[in-house]
């Protein structure tokens, strides 16, 4: 008999709903402490500058872009063993110790999104199937812990760093992660195969505007992010002039890891903001915070900007997103629909690359740019918004027919 979610008992069931946040928090560990030391060690003690950073990032998200290959590879492998291809990013994290170019290391570092985006579309549908309401608050109980992973992973740079060098940082991210992984495989559920829905649908026709604007406003989230770490670095030593690179390691990760100490209240609260007002009316404000933020980051200097960097934006734009996908789509499609939504993310934080080509390094340019871009995508969300109500209007009509 084959097993689905209505097979496995209740138990079983929290059980694995608390593993995965488990898994999640140890995930979130090691990215921590990867993102909080490779941004820091690619531009500052390796040279790479915000150029580096521009390649950084946007070849991240080039790499994401295969997230539309998660689908197939579920089918062909199966959602469970799919998994284990998380385990890919270890070998990746040991070959990047090798070489000191700043641009070489940041390519080898990117392709460490492949295997993420692979994994996570079936991660989130494992998620999202152990419930069919409250999604916002399943996903808030999911990540809660997130932040705080984050934070730890961030706050250990400085310490391994001192005690062991490169080496032992990426051993120690690579620990992390493959732990999450072996977690999220043990302790997958598999879901009830809605099998009335027509998956050859188009999904980008359902999703196209909230797709598009989540293109835009992760392109300006991005093109924020690559100013971050020579900012905060600069800011550092102005503030701390004097100390040990260790230190400065130990600092960074503390700042860096923004508003992680309280990332859990507000990853609760943006699922309970979803579930009531809905995940448009939650996009809209956090869009607005983001274009808030870029302008008082850039334009402040000192303890400010480093204070600015702790507001928790990113928990009420990750909740309403995948609140918003899994709550249009039927389980049967939610790995499509993670993947399609993975890939648009990737496609606006690869375009990131392409101001780095034109040579728009100029912050007050760039901020132009994202202002542009975030309010287009205010636009679309407030079209998206008026046409909710017929979208969900016609996937009922689909399921209906289908059933028939």
């Amino acid at each position: 008999m084959k097993t689905t979610l209505s097979t496995i008992s209740p138990i079983s069931v929290k059980r694995a709903r608390l593993a995965y946040s488990l898994a999640l928090i140890i995930n979130l560990c090691g990215w921590g402490l990867f993102f909080a030391f490779s941004t820091r060690y690619i531009t500052v003690e390796l040279g790479g500058g915000i150029k580096s950073m521009y390649l950084f990032t946007g070849a991240n998200w080039l790499f994401t872009l295969l997230a539309i290959f998660s689908n197939p590879i579920a089918l062909f492998l199966g959602e469970k063993k799919a998994i284990l291809l998380g385990l890919l990013i270890t070998p990746l994290l040991i070959i990047s110790v090798f070489p000191r170019d700043p641009f070489i290391v940041a390519l080898v570092l990117s392709a460490t999104s492949f295997p993420w985006a692979i994994t996570w579309p079936i991660i989130l549908k494992t998620v999202f199937s152990r419930i069919t309401r409250n999604l916002g608050r399943e996903y808030g109980i999911f990540t809660m812990g997130s932040g705080v992973g984050f934070l730890i992973g961030s706050l250990l740079t400085g310490p391994l760093y001192a005690v062991g060098g490169v080496w032992l940082v990426y051993t120690i991210i690579a620990v992390f992660i493959t732990i999450s992984y072996i977690i999220y495989y043990e302790y997958y559920t598999p879901s009830i195969e809605e099998q009335f829905y027509n998956s050859n649908i188009g999904l980008f026709k359902l999703l196209k505007y909230v797709l598009l604007a989540l293109c835009l406003v992760v392109f300006t989230r991005e093109l924020l992010y690559t100013y971050v770490p020579v900012k905060i670095n600069n800011e550092l030593k102005a503030l701390t002039p004097g100390y040990s690179e260790w230190f400065y390691y130990l600092l960074y990760g503390l700042i860096y890891s923004g508003g992680a100490v309280i990332s859990p209240l507000a990853r609760i609260l943006a699922g309970k903001l979803v579930d009531k007002y809905g995940s448009t009316k939650t996009l809209i404000p956090a869009i607005i915070s983001y274009i808030i933020l870029y302008w008082s980051f850039t334009k402040t200097t000192g303890l400010i900007p480093l204070i600015l960097w702790q507001i928790p934006i990113y928990p009420f734009f990750d909740t309403a997103i995948n609140a918003h996908i899994a709550e249009l789509l039927p389980r049967s499609l939610h790995i499509k629909g993670f993947a399609l939504s993975t890939t648009f993310t990737a496609i606006g934080g690869s375009l990131v690359t392409l101001l780095l080509l034109v040579g728009i390094v100029d912050v007050d340019l760039a901020g132009v740019v994202v202002t542009s871009a975030s309010l287009i995508s205010l636009l679309l969300l407030f079209y998206e918004e008026k046409r909710l109500r017929h979208l969900k209007f016609i996937i009922s009509k689909i399921k209906t027919s289908s059933v028939e």
